[in-house]
């Protein structure tokens, strides 16, 4: 069986694995040094994550690489980085939607508004949340504030970075 690049199937899951694999080892970065500042931590492994997201999408040549950016939240609650269970299926959809905008338009300049409908579709998705929950105030602000503009930035410094390193990849077979 083979993806639509021509490659088997089965390659194209190992890569998917070993993008998924790097993905987790960022985010673990939270626990392994817990001294960086919080808006280190959101900016910078923020960017990393979605440079690996793009770059799996990229060269993998499969669609399903955005199994990545759905299972990403989960990694994130276990680590306490998501204070509620039902903000998982939001980040997962900002994060698929991400990905394959960037699959979409990997060749076109529209690429990066991948990062806008990212972001609006987080801050969105964590205001509907908010709305079912009963946050206090404070952790609702944080939480809006960290689906918003700073996922735009993440996005598009991660696109920046997938196209630099892409350079350094073999192309998806």
């Amino acid at each position: 069986m083979a993806d639509r690049e021509g490659g088997s199937l089965q390659n194209t899951w190992i890569k998917i694995a070993l993008f998924l694999a790097i993905a987790l080892l960022f985010q673990s970065i939270r626990l392994l040094m817990p001294m960086i500042p919080g808006p280190v931590h959101m900016f910078l492994l923020g960017s990393l994550l979605n440079a690996v997201m793009v770059l799996a999408i990229w060269h993998t040549g499969s669609r399903w690489a955005a199994v990545i950016g759905a299972l990403l939240p989960v990694g994130a609650f276990l680590q306490g980085q998501l204070p509620l269970v039902l903000l998982l299926p939001v980040v997962a959809a900002g994060n698929v939607l991400y990905m394959l905008w960037a699959a979409r338009w990997q060749q076109s300049g529209a690429v990066y508004l991948g990062p806008v409908i990212k972001a609006a579709s987080l801050y969105a998705g964590t205001a509907a949340v908010i709305q079912l929950t009963d946050l206090p105030s404070q952790v609702a602000a944080v939480l809006l504030f960290m689906m918003s503009w700073p996922q735009f930035v993440t996005g598009t410094v991660g696109i920046v970075l997938a196209r630099k390193m892409s350079q350094k990849l073999p192309p998806a077979r």
